[in-house]
């Protein structure tokens, strides 16, 4: 790693510098971490006058209910099935009741229960909670960290992913998601074609992100894509198949099917089960600035 040449002006300018969806926040000793860790990751870039990053979007679900101005609950991804539920490889409907907010962290929940929906309409046997930054917050480049705790049990399938604005797809990174069954944290990237979609990924048998809060880290630059456990590199993926389009975030708790990666819960799983999040955090270089909204 190399060594980092900073000051406290150039310090605040990152933490602190007009970011979009934040005002001026008390002293955070872990957002400046995350911050520096960030930058340092990023090939020393914090010594770069003329092109600081700069935290454009910080979530810290301080507030006692849900941004909406920045958070919405229904899906717009193609291959959905509705605008509260993805496919055939998921058995939740997603509900507003599922998103909840607690003692400074978000909670999206999963359960058991029988619901019938409107979007599709059909009758769901679980629900989920599931939020997405589409209609206000893209971004092209950079680097976005996640501190979460994932639930468990057989057929919890919770992800932290990002999705094109222009609803393509491929491309899609998966920041993190578990797979609760084989107690599997997942790190991904799929390219290629609808026809031939191509997977980089890796997956790290970590039961502990159950029990204990972890971050969840992804490096974006052109031609290049690296995945952090902690601040600690767990996958790089280079060449020109890496995407060069805004994408956006998207968290969400879900319940596998059968022929999702974690199977269909039983008797076993514990319901309700919920992920928890205690933020979301985004920077960039100022020109790297693709989509913000108004």
């Amino acid at each position: 790693m190399k060594k980092i040449r900073t000051s406290l002006a150039h310090l605040k300018q990152w933490v602190f510098g007009e970011p979009y969806q934040i005002l001026m926040m008390p002293f955070r000793p872990k957002l400046i971490a995350s911050c520096l860790t960030a930058l340092a990751l990023m090939g020393g870039s914090a010594s770069s006058a003329e092109s600081p990053y700069q935290l454009v979007l910080a979530e810290e679900f301080q507030a006692p209910d849900l941004n909406r101005n920045l958070w919405t609950t229904t899906m717009a991804f193609i291959g959905r099935q509705g605008a509260r539920y993805h496919n055939d490889s998921y058995l939740s409907y997603s509900t507003d009741e599922d998103v909840q907010l607690d003692d400074g962290k978000l909670h999206l929940v999963a359960d058991r229960r029988t619901i019938t929906g409107e979007d599709p309409v059909g009758t769901f046997h679980y629900t989920q909670g599931f939020v997405s930054t589409h209609d206000s917050f893209s971004f092209t480049y950079g680097y976005v960290e996640i501190r979460a705790k994932m639930p468990g049990g057989r057929g919890l399938w919770p992800t932290l992913w990002l999705m094109p604005l222009d609803h393509s797809w491929p491309p899609e990174f998966d920041i993190a998601e578990y797979y609760a069954t084989s107690q599997e944290i997942r790190f991904g990237l799929a390219t290629g074609s609808m026809v031939e979609v191509k997977w980089d990924d890796l997956k790290l048998v970590r039961p502990d992100v159950e029990t204990d809060w972890h971050t969840y880290g992804l490096i974006w630059e052109p031609g290049r894509a690296v995945w952090m456990f902690d601040g600690q590199v767990v996958l790089e993926v280079t060449g020109d198949h890496v995407p060069d389009k805004p994408m956006y975030v998207i968290l969400n708790n879900g319940v596998s099917s059968g022929v999702g990666p974690s199977g269909e819960p039983d008797e076993t799983t514990v319901f309700p089960s919920t992920m928890e999040v205690d933020y979301v955090r985004v920077y960039q270089r100022p020109e790297a600035v693709e989509t913000v909204a108004p």
